[in-house]
């Protein structure tokens, strides 16, 4: 692993070390010991297009444990194109205290946006293809302890990433990791682990890496770049831990570098891409900041929580403590 500390004198830099699976789940200092006040009103935010088949069996599996809690809720079913919809109901209909949102990482990052600034904590029921977010918030991926959590927990702060004007719980990923979720947007794929991966073994051998200029905390660095991934959490693409050093409650921003990588040697360093175990090779840079900027690159694209967001050039910083995530109670 590679870190100019000449460069970039400004930025925090990681330390080499061997990253744990999830770092990052040390939330208990920003815990609300608060109990959620009785007389709850739930609304649960549903995207029909996550998951798909397995959405309504898994909708009536919670509606049946709200039921029995003699919780009061209602619905809301997310469609494309529908921007400030979710928001103008939410005010319209005044009183929810708590949000669910079933879906995938892209479902709830349009409620992070919609409803940015109104502090509902959100509990996530995953439905999606990737997931990806719930594993770096509290790292809990089964459906019935999910359920439990959302009703039972309790809030957590957290970070969101800020790019462009546009929230991000997970990340911003620009290059090679960019150009696979355009590829995929571009077919129409359905974005799960299985078409990400057929994707990521189509393109890895023939992708080029190209020449980004980018500044870390004011500080100008130029490189040859294969990827580019700005953080708040670890995860990408199904289970690719980008990020392994970074965490969600730490009001920095985690960024990976992979600079130039021989075509046959992708192949070879994919599994550490998987297990996060890429900080050893030498191709591999990591540093931490609270903000970044990403000059003009018409031949770069980039994803922001797995929808594809186009070219940059990219204003990107960390904004501290603004989620609120229903976790497991301490």
């Amino acid at each position: 692993m590679v870190i100019d500390k000449k460069c970039v004198q400004g930025a925090q830099l990681v330390a080499e070390k061997q990253p744990t699976r999830h770092p990052h789940l040390t939330y208990s200092i920003t815990l609300s010991r608060q109990a959620l006040s009785s007389g709850r009103k739930i609304l649960i935010i549903v995207n029909p297009a996550a998951g798909q088949s397995s959405y309504e069996g898994r909708l009536q599996q919670l509606e049946k444990k709200l039921q029995a809690e003699s919780l009061d809720f209602q619905h809301f079913y997310t469609r494309r194109n529908d921007k400030g919809q979710l928001a103008a109901f939410v005010d319209a209909s005044q009183g929810f205290t708590d949000l669910m949102v079933m879906g995938g990482d892209g479902t709830l990052n349009y409620v992070v946006n919609e409803l940015q600034g109104r502090n509902l904590p959100i509990g996530i029921v995953s439905n999606g293809t990737g997931n990806d977010s719930v594993k770096s918030l509290h790292g809990v991926t089964d459906f019935h302890q999910q359920v439990d959590i959302a009703i039972h927990g309790m809030p957590a702060r957290f970070d969101l990433g800020l790019c462009n004007g546009r929230y991000f719980v997970n990340g911003v990923g620009i290059g090679f990791d960019g150009q696979v979720v355009k590829e995929m947007t571009d077919r129409g794929s359905s974005k799960s682990k299985l078409d990400y991966l057929r994707t990521v073994l189509r393109i890895v051998y023939g992708f080029k890496e190209q020449m980004l200029e980018f500044s870390i905390d004011g500080k100008t660095l130029s490189r040859k770049v294969l990827l580019l991934t700005v953080s708040n959490g670890t995860t990408f693409g199904g289970g690719f831990v980008i990020n392994p050093f970074a965490k969600t409650n730490d009001g920095q921003l985690d960024i990976c570098i992979l600079n130039e990588v021989h075509p046959l040697l992708r192949f070879w360093h994919l599994p550490k891409l998987k297990n996060g175990s890429h900080h050893k090779i030498k191709a591999a840079e990591f540093y931490r900041s609270q903000q970044m900027s990403i000059a003009p690159s018409d031949r770069l694209v980039a994803h922001l929580d797995g929808e594809y967001i186009g070219h940059p050039p990219f204003d990107i910083s960390i904004q501290k403590a603004q989620l609120l995530v229903m976790v497991k109670k301490q």
